[in-house]
Formats: structure tokens, C-alpha cells, sequence
């Protein structure tokens, strides 16, 4: 996105460490105590501050954890990209049923943002439709891939191999695989699904492999470099994105750049992107016989996935995006 809005003049807020210029850290106590949701508590109390103490024209937040505290207007228009919402993630993930709290305050953010940018159809329906925003408030843009980093290196496939890419957590679904995987090796024994990833279930994932019988078919690559992602997801037959939901689903359009297609959930974000078919397979998340099936049948008949279509690529997401930004359309 950086490179993508040249001409604006950008100024980076984040607690995150890195070198992109004109980013200034976020150290406060609340960050450090309350994480995620400490830069949105940072936010609300130091907006009108930053706004004044660098000259700021227009703010853009991401909703979630950094701008569901932004209950109050502000004096420059505010653009909020939404990934998802508070309420999706409750209605899918019920062990988190307790961040409804967070729904009327991220509510009020969108009713007072000047714009909001969704990631997905989905999430913008999610807004009209649950929250009551109107849609001319709203606008699409899907998140781009680089077709510069992800792209068929021309080596060949790895028979029978399975990649997953991402967080070993509950929300991304990783459970839901592996205990698929022994219907899909009842049906190909050779399978083996190769897991990149690091989280706070990975010891458990392992242990679930053990008990299941399948250490021989599943391999853990803990923290997979980012240069090192096009070579994973070009040796793959197909990559399996299994999560409970997404907004979108970076992981999917990242493979399909490099040529691989992807078994996904039959879920919002994941369900756009592979509904036509031209992309890979779809199944309801929780059935383990449909995703074995899913699985095996690209295993079974490799292809490679079509070329992936324009609305995902940097080119128009930077057109989107900077439409978005856009001053006088954010007003």
C-alpha cells in the first residue's frame, strides 16, 4: 500500500519496529499493557494531539483493536479500512463471544468515519446490513498480492503435497485439517501436508498428529520467511486455507499468484475469491469429509489455478485505494 500512494505525503502510526519512512513508534503504557486494543485507547486519548502536532489532513485507521475506541469526531475527514468485523467474529468464533462489548464502540467509529474501505463484499454487506451504515459511505477494495514476489518459479510440483500457510490458532482452522487428514490418506496414503507457521496451539497441533497416527504425513516448518513463501506454495499441489473466517484471506490469493489452487472454507472472505471454480475448491468449515474430499480431488487431478483476475492484483488496488484516500471523495 505504501508504494502504492506515492503522491500523498504519509505519516505512519504503529507499535510495530521497522524502517518505512516517516513511521513513528507507538510506545505508550497502553500499548505495552493492553496490546492491540492499547493502540486504540492510545488513539482516543493523543488524535486531536498528533492531528495538530504534525498537520495531519486525514486520518486512516483499521478497525478491529486500533479504532473501535475512536468514539469521538474528530476535525479532519477519517477513512477506516475494515478487515472484518466485530460481530462476524463473534457469530463464528462463540469461544469469543465476549468481544461483543466491543460492537457498540466500533459501530459508533463507523458511523463517524468519512469513509470506509472493505477488504471483501462481504464485510461491506456486514456494515450495511448488520451495522446500518450507507452504502454510499462504503466501497470495495480487495486486498492485492505482488505478482512480483508470488509467481509460478516454473518447479515442479511436489506429488501428493499439501501446504498450509499461517497462525496455529483456533480462528485459522489448522484443528479442522489435520482431522480431516486421515480420510484424505485412507484415500492416498502418500499424501503429506506440510504446515508453515508458528502459534499458541502449535505443541497442541503436534500432539493431535501424534495421536492420530499421522506423524509420517504431517511435517511442521515453524516460522516460515517471507522470501522463502513463493518456493513453499509453488512446490505445493494445491494449499489448504481451513479458517473458521476470514475478512478476506491473503494466504489464497498468495498461492493462487504462484499458480497453486486452493482448498479453502466455504466461508465470506474465502468464499469470494474461489466461488467461480477457476481458483480451487470449496468446503463448509467443521465437515471433514468434504475438505478430505476437496483435498483429494485436487490431489488426484492436479491443475494449476487460472491467472488471477485484475481485482486482486497492486494495480487496482492502487486505483481503490487511492480513491479512497482521496480527500474530496473522503469528505
Amino acid at each position: 500500500m505504501f508504494t502504492a500512494l506515492q503522491r500523498l505525503d504519509l505519516m505512519f502510526f504503529s507499535p510495530a519496529q521497522n524502517e518505512l519512512p516517516r513511521h513513528l513508534r507507538i510506545q505508550s503504557w497502553p500499548v505495552r499493557f493492553f496490546k492491540q486494543v492499547g493502540v486504540s485507547l492510545w488513539l482516543f486519548s493523543q488524535a486531536r494531539r498528533i492531528i495538530s502536532r504534525y498537520g495531519l489532513d486525514q486520518l486512516n485507521i483499521h478497525s478491529g483493536p486500533g479504532g473501535v475506541l475512536l468514539v469521538r469526531r474528530l476535525p479532519i475527514p477519517v477513512v477506516v479500512t475494515c478487515h472484518h468485523t466485530y460481530r462476524q467474529q463473534c457469530h463464528f468464533i462463540r469461544s469469543q463471544f465476549w468481544k461483543r462489548v466491543f460492537i457498540p464502540f466500533e459501530g459508533r467509529t463507523y458511523r463517524l468515519a468519512s469513509k470506509i474501505v472493505c477488504v471483501s463484499d462481504a464485510t461491506r454487506r456486514a456494515l450495511i446490513e448488520e451495522y446500518g451504515i450507507p452504502q454510499e459511505k462504503t466501497v470495495t477494495v480487495y486486498n492485492a498480492v505482488d505478482t512480483e514476489r508470488f509467481y509460478p518459479n516454473g518447479d515442479a510440483k511436489e506429488p501428493r503435497t499439501v501446504v498450509y500457510v499461517g497462525r496455529i490458532d483456533q480462528r485459522k482452522g489448522i484443528e479442522f485439517l489435520i482431522r480431516s487428514m486421515p480420510l484424505v490418506r485412507a484415500e492416498l496414503p502418500d499424501v503429506q501436508l506440510v504446515v508453515g507457521g508458528t502459534g499458541s496451539h502449535l505443541e497442541r497441533m503436534k500432539t493431535l498428529v501424534g495421536r492420530l497416527g499421522l506423524e509420517g504425513s504431517v511435517s511442521f516448518l515453524g516460522f516460515v520467511p517471507d522470501e522463502e513463501l513463493n518456493a513453499l506454495y509453488n512446490r505445493a499441489q494445491c494449499v489448504v486455507v481451513p479458517s473458521i473466517f476470514e475478512g478476506f484471506g491473503i494466504t489464497v490469493i498468495e498461492a493462487l499468484a504462484a499458480g497453486t489452487r486452493v482448498v479453502g472454507s466455504d466461508t465470506d472472505g474465502i468464499r469470494e475469491i474461489l466461488s467461480s471454480g477457476d481458483y480451487g475448491s470449496l468446503a463448509p468449515y467443521g465437515d471433514q469429509s468434504a475438505l478430505a474430499r476437496a483435498i483429494v480431488g485436487e490431489l488426484q487431478h492436479p491443475r494449476s489455478a487460472q491467472k488471477l483476475g485484475p481485482e486482486y492484483r497492486i494495480e487496482q488496488f492502487r486505483k481503490g485505494y487511492q480513491q479512497a484516500l482521496d480527500p474530496v471523495g473522503a469528505t
